[in-house]
């Protein structure tokens, strides 16, 4: 069978090479050997799997060898692979090109996950602030005092962490707090600190000078 009546039989580039290796009882690997055509190319013209050929020059250079060897026609066997190349790309894979002006159609998924998004986006710029801003404290605390015992009394962010030389204080729902602290007599270093969720501090440090109230003497002394 000649290659000329395969392509009037069939534009089929897989079947023209099946008749053509038949024709000379060749079969892929021989072909493969004696044309330096990788067996996998010459296997996927067979099956009719285009897709895993390589370029089209390479195409049209293995075509040629493979003609050669059969001693068939190399234009009518590019001619053929043209043909089916063409029937191929024009398959139910194929999709007509998109309108790039039309309005795409946005799935309900795409919807849910912008709108949460936009929230989270609002949310944490609402409290961004509250995140990680400088923490703010409002505290009384007098110069000096007669008093052994001080009770100091303040304001802070209810979610901030307060803590006077060291120790906690823990705030009211609002923020507010009070805390009595033991003087020594002579001046009195109280430094708060207020820490914010994600670490931004603030440090206030305020000095009381305690002098202790003198006693009334008493009738003995009086005496």
């Amino acid at each position: 069978m000649t290659l000329s009546m395969t392509m009037n039989r069939q534009n089929d580039l897989g079947e023209a090479l099946k008749d053509l290796m038949k024709s000379r009882g060749i079969g892929p690997q021989r072909l493969a050997s004696i044309t330096d055509v990788p067996k996998r190319f010459i296997d996927a013209i067979l099956q009719s799997e285009l897709e895993k050929l390589p370029p089209r020059p390479y195409i049209r250079g293995y075509l040629f060898k493979i003609s050669n060897a059969l001693g068939a026609d190399g234009d009518a066997l590019w001619q053929v692979y043209r043909a089916s190349a063409e029937t191929f790309s024009s398959g139910e894979k194929d999709r007509l090109p998109t309108n790039r002006f039309a309005i795409k159609r946005i799935s309900p998924n795409t919807i849910i996950l912008a709108i949460v998004g936009l929230l989270t986006i609002t949310l944490i710029g609402m409290n961004i602030n509250r995140i990680i801003g400088k923490p703010m404290l409002d505290v009384n605390v007098p110069e000096t005092t007669d008093q052994p015992v001080l009770n100091i009394s303040g304001h802070v962010n209810p979610n901030d962490k307060l803590t006077l030389n060291g120790e906690l204080i823990y705030p009211d729902e609002e923020g507010n707090f009070t805390e009595d602290v033991q003087m020594m007599a002579g001046p009195n270093n109280l430094e708060f600190r207020v820490k914010r969720y994600l670490g931004m501090e603030t440090v206030l440090v305020k000095q009381v000078f305690y002098r202790p109230a003198l006693e009334p003497p008493t009738q003995e002394n009086a005496g």
